[in-house]
């Protein structure tokens, strides 16, 4: 059976909530609420964590023509999800949409510039709701930038290394609900070669790698905890005629992406 990419990022941000039985961003467009479901029975009782791994640039088609390279993360996170991105695919206008839950003409973000979003956000519903969320990304990128001002917490470290290190610092504190973490290599050099280079297949095995890391963090700071666990990029990537990477087109390489959702459930 073909698989089919119709679900827009935009219903990240409400289904984030939905496990958290938060009400979700004010100008969400929807929720997968069969997806909630299913994680909801995987718990062991109520979720009460959520941790989100937002690796930059990984296509549907790499997911699948690399698919033992995610092996790491479907052994944490068996649900695929078939996504469809924003247009235009590119980051900041993509992780706005994925965690406002809102389309690029009700948030703003058109072109490929990172304001601070005022538009309501999961963040914003979380801390209405009394819990704490934490970002932590590489500085001055997208995710360091669209969602500041707010009162939660934020990292922005100097690079993908130092960003899961303090990842796994956050994990063993044991002090948010919602912890998202971005990382940038696959985006930053399928663009200065190609999406199938071996510096880009390497980019792959290091997010499968931190991902697992985080994994095992939660699975020993947080075994009191019912933790959902997605890994969530934002927009694909395709070859140029000049041969490098690129994304930005309204193309199924740059708009079909496969987000991965599981729970590690609380052992004590």
């Amino acid at each position: 059976m073909q698989t089919t990419y119709t679900t827009p990022i935009t219903h990240v941000a409400a289904t984030i909530c939905k496990c958290l039985s938060v009400a979700p961003p004010l100008q969400s467009e929807g929720c997968m609420d069969d997806l909630a479901a299913r994680l909801q029975a995987l718990a062991d009782g109520a979720i009460d964590r959520v941790v989100v791994y937002n690796p930059d640039a990984i296509a549907a088609w790499a997911y699948r023509k690399y698919a033992s390279k995610f092996d790491p993360i479907r052994n944490v996170c068996a649900i695929e999800q078939p996504m469809r991105s924003v247009i235009p695919p590119k980051t900041p206008v993509c992780f706005a949409s994925m965690y406002s839950g809102a389309s690029p003409a009700v948030h703003g973000i058109q072109r490929y510039t990172k304001p601070t979003l005022t538009i309501d956000t999961a963040f914003d519903a979380l801390i209405r709701a009394g819990k704490k969320a934490c970002i932590v990304t590489v500085a001055g990128q997208s995710m360091d930038r669209l969602f500041r001002n707010r009162d939660m917490d934020y990292d922005a470290c100097k690079n993908d290394a130092a960003v899961i290190d303090r990842a796994l610092e956050r994990i063993a504190a044991d002090e948010h609900d919602l912890i998202c973490v971005y990382n940038q290599e696959y985006d930053d050099v399928m663009h200065v070669t190609h999406p199938n280079s071996l510096l880009a297949r390497r980019a792959l095995d290091h997010y499968a790698a931190s991902f697992a890391r985080l994994a095992g963090a939660i699975r020993t700071h947080w075994r009191t905890h019912n933790t959902v666990v997605g890994c969530a990029t934002d927009h694909g990537t395709h070859r140029e005629w000049y041969l490098l990477g690129n994304h930005g087109k309204d193309i199924p390489q740059d708009m079909q992406v496969m987000h991965l959702w599981g729970v590690i459930p609380r052992v004590e």
